[in-house]
């Protein structure tokens, strides 16, 4: 009996050192998982803020041209305000008025040109280029 009894105590042993590096081995794989759910933090952490950081610039430059852009609409809208609209319809009328005058007067001008008469000094003209053109190739025949 003493023998079995021992048997049992190693048997019972080998057990519990079998256990015993069975959470060991447990216990290891916790620790890598804890110091890559550290790492994993770090980084989320890292990058949350660099994108926050990216989102506060953008937001400052949309706010900056928000801003711009409302200034530019006040200052537009002050122009209005203090734009002289009758004034200018009037000038413009104005300007409407002298524009058809000078218009209506070049067309009387158009109108009178004798155009006949034109056509026969154009006609003229070309008949004294072709003269000259002619004594020109006269003379040049000479100094070749």
């Amino acid at each position: 009996m003493a023998e079995e009894a021992k048997q049992d105590e190693q048997v019972i042993a080998g057990k519990i050192l079998k256990e015993e590096k069975k959470q060991s081995r447990k216990e290891g794989v916790q620790s890598i998982a804890l110091i890559v759910m550290a790492v994993c933090a770090v980084i989320v952490t890292i990058s949350v803020v660099a994108l926050i950081a990216n989102v506060t610039a953008k937001l400052n430059s949309l706010y900056t041209k928000a801003d711009t852009a409302i200034t530019t609409l006040n200052e537009v809208a002050s122009g209005i305000k203090e734009a002289d609209l009758p004034g200018m319809a009037e000038k413009i009328e104005t300007l409407t008025n002298d524009a058809t005058s000078g218009i209506s007067t070049t067309m009387e001008k158009i109108d009178s040109i004798d155009i006949e008469t034109l056509n026969n000094s154009i006609e003229r003209l070309d008949q004294a280029t072709e003269a000259f053109s002619a004594a020109v190739e006269g003379i040049g025949s000479i100094f070749h």
